[in-house]
């Protein structure tokens, strides 16, 4: 399953403050590849998953066989967001 292309930057920013507020889960954080904003480093695909949920109701399986990392890091650098490697 691709990413869908209605996540959007401010469903991106729901993520992070998930993130703040529960914590990155076990096995989902960054290992190579973060996004990182105002300081702090996020993992990719999470962010992408979580944000998944606040526009279509799902969070996204985070298998590679639905998308990859680099997929991830692909879509969140072309909503102007900061990629680097951790």
């Amino acid at each position: 399953m691709p990413i869908p292309d209605n996540i959007t930057r401010e469903h991106i920013f729901q993520a992070m403050l998930k993130i703040k507020r529960e914590g990155v889960p076990a096995k989902r954080g960054a290992r190579e590849w973060a996004l990182q904003y105002e300081g702090e480093d996020y993992p990719c695909k999470l962010l992408i998953s979580w944000g998944n949920l606040y526009i279509n109701g799902v969070e996204l399986n985070p298998d590679p066989n639905n998308f990859t990392t680099y997929m991830a890091q692909d879509y969140l650098r072309a909503l102007d967001f900061e990629v680097v490697a951790v």
